[in-house]
This record gives C-alpha cells, structure tokens and sequence, in this order.
C-alpha cells in the first residue's frame, strides 16, 4: 500500500472514529440531562399549591403562611400568592398598560392549564407597581407540575368586596367579570385539565382596617363581604368541593381582630401562624403529636 494510501485510510478511519465518539458523547449527555430534567421536575412536585392574594402572599420569609404550614405538617406548600389581586377580572381588564391584571384568578388559571404564561411575564417586566416577590410566585406557579399535585388551595375575594365586583351575572354563570364567575371559571378550567386535583376554596378572613374606614358591613358596590363568603360556599356546593370558611370559623372578629392582624386586614406574625395552623386542622394535615 503506497504511503499516499495509507494516510488516507488512517484520516479515513479517525474520521470515522470521532464521529463515534460525538455520538456516544451526545448519548451520555443525553441521557444525564434526561435524569437532571427528571430530578428537577420531582424537585418541583408539590402537594399543595395555594393560589390567593396578600393574605397568603405577602410574608415570604419567617412566619409566612407557607412556611408555618410546612412546619405544622411537613407537607410542601407552594406560595403562588399575589397581594392585591382579584379572582375576577379587574376594572382595567380591557387597558393595556395595567400590568397587575394578568395576575388575577382566572387569568392565571388559563396561564396554568395552557401552560404559557407569556403575558404575565411581560405584563411584571412593565409593570412598575409590582411586589419584590412576584417574579418568585410566577417563577414558582411555572414550574410546578399540578399532574403531581394533591392540592390546590383558591384564597380570594377580599379585593373583589373591595373593588365592588358583581358577585354573579345570572345570565352567564361563567361571567369572568364577576366574583362567582371567575371562580366557577378557573374552577372549571382547572378540573377539565387536572381531573386528579383536588381543588379547595378559603374563603376571605373578616377584616376590619380603621384607618380606612371600612369593616366587613360595608358596601362598596357588590354587596357586603358576608355576601361574597355565601356565594364562594354555594360555589363550592355546586361542584362538590371542600370549603374552608375563615371568615365565620377561625375565629377573628370585632373583638381581637388586631390581636391577628397588623392593620385589620393584613396578618401579623402571631396571625399568620394561627391561619397556617387551622388551614392544617382543617386540611387533616397536622403532624401526629
């Protein structure tokens, strides 16, 4: 064989050989991302996803509502809260430039079961009004895997009362813009896509912020707020779900609402570790003493 030969051959089969080798390199990395993408995906199964307002939301660290739950019961909450919002939509649903809007109920119950969640980040990209912790909420709510989910705790209406949303449309038990509406929404949205959740509605916490003048009797356009618990109880009636009545069972009235609370509305720390624990009461999750 001519020298020529030879090294042509030699070229020829390293070719060969390196090609080989990208392959079994590209299988290994393959196949070890396909395990780290699986370990992450099992690192973000949580057994309870709690979607809310400030109640939840607003402590993230310390004696945040999520954590004291944990600690009450060793079961994974994730705080996919956002202070602030409604679970209708808002009088601003139709205007761009209000940023807030996508992070109500119904709009994130359709980022969630269409798994796009787009618009809510380029609407906190914009927005200049938005808490600290909302990136970690809707990077939270993100990842989550609801197929993996026990869970999913809806914590609305004290914003809706204050906003004096219409409690219902009679004529379209599916009206978004209405507190009942929205929820049956989501609800709904969230059953045909997770047929295995269990879905639990809390009902707003009594509040009464004197600094604002207003307690639970007023009426600021939909009725008092007694009147958004009933209807979210007559809700959870219709589709057979478990509710979690703070407003009448945790026991926070006129009387030591600030005993709870840091501004008649907002818990304090005492306040949220009191709420974390009757939601584990009431969820059957407490640790076994």
């Amino acid at each position: 064989m001519g020298k020529g030969k030879y090294l042509e051959k030699m070229i020829r089969h390293r070719n060969l050989l390196s090609i080989f080798m990208a392959f079994v390199i590209a299988g290994v990395i393959l196949y070890f991302g396909c395990q780290s993408a699986e370990a992450e995906r099992a690192d973000e199964s949580w057994r309870i996803v709690a979607l809310g307002d400030s109640i939840i939301g607003k402590e993230r660290e310390g004696m945040a509502v999520h954590l004291c739950f944990e600690e009450y019961t060793g079961v994974p909450m994730l705080n996919a809260a956002f202070g602030g919002n409604l679970a209708s939509a808002g009088e601003h649903a139709d205007r761009y430039s209000y940023h807030e809007e996508s992070l109500n109920l119904y709009a994130l119950a359709e980022a969630v079961c269409h798994q796009d969640f787009g618009v809510q980040k380029a609407d906190l990209a914009a927005s200049q009004t938005r808490a600290w912790y909302f990136e970690e909420s809707l990077g939270g709510l993100e990842k989550a895997d609801l197929t993996q989910t026990e869970i999913l705790l809806l914590e609305f209406g004290v914003n809706d009362y204050m906003a004096g949303k219409k409690t219902d449309n009679p004529e379209d038990p599916l009206d978004v813009n209405t507190y009942g509406g929205a929820l049956r929404y989501s609800i709904e949205l969230f059953q045909q896509n997770y047929p295995n959740l269990r879905i639990v509605l809390i009902t707003p916490a009594f509040c009464h912020v004197v600094d604002r003048g207003f307690c639970t009797e007023e009426d600021f356009g939909g009725g008092t707020l007694e009147k958004y618990v009933e209807v979210e109880k007559g809700i959870a009636a219709e589709y057979g779900l478990d509710v979690i009545d703070v407003f009448y069972e945790f026991g926070m009235d006129k009387t030591n609402v600030m005993e709870y609370t840091e501004d008649g509305m907002h818990l304090s720390s005492e306040g949220r570790q009191a709420y974390a624990r009757f939601l584990a009461e009431k969820l059957g999750e407490e640790k076994d003493k």
